[in-house]
């Protein structure tokens, strides 16, 4: 089974890396009491695809309920999205994290 990986991007551009507890493939959950204690702090959720990095539906529905960007990044890309009035847009994800970052994140995760 492939669990995806999950980061929290925090509001002074470090990344915390939190374990899936997803039982599921292809999916991810984060302890409750983890993400909360990290929440006033969160800048974007960060999480890998296998393949492609366009949001999936469940990623689409969960995007509704966190106000914060979302990054989705594989082997082969990293894109960050939002959501508005049930859409999804694409944004510059050099507007969120830096160079440095983005290559970091493509090797962690």
């Amino acid at each position: 089974m492939k669990k995806e990986k999950i980061g929290l991007l925090l509001n002074d551009n470090s990344i915390v890396f939190l374990d899936n507890i997803s039982n599921k493939e292809n999916s991810f959950e984060i302890d409750a009491k983890i993400f909360y204690k990290y929440l006033p702090k969160l800048k974007a959720i960060i999480h890998t695809h296998n393949e492609s990095c366009e949001p999936s539906i469940i990623d689409e529905v969960n995007m509704i309920y966190w106000n914060v960007p979302w990054i989705i990044t594989s082997k082969k890309c990293i894109k960050a999205y939002t959501i508005s009035s049930f859409r999804v847009f694409e944004i510059d994800i050099n507007s969120l994290i830096s160079k440095e970052l983005k290559d970091l994140l493509m090797k962690l995760l």
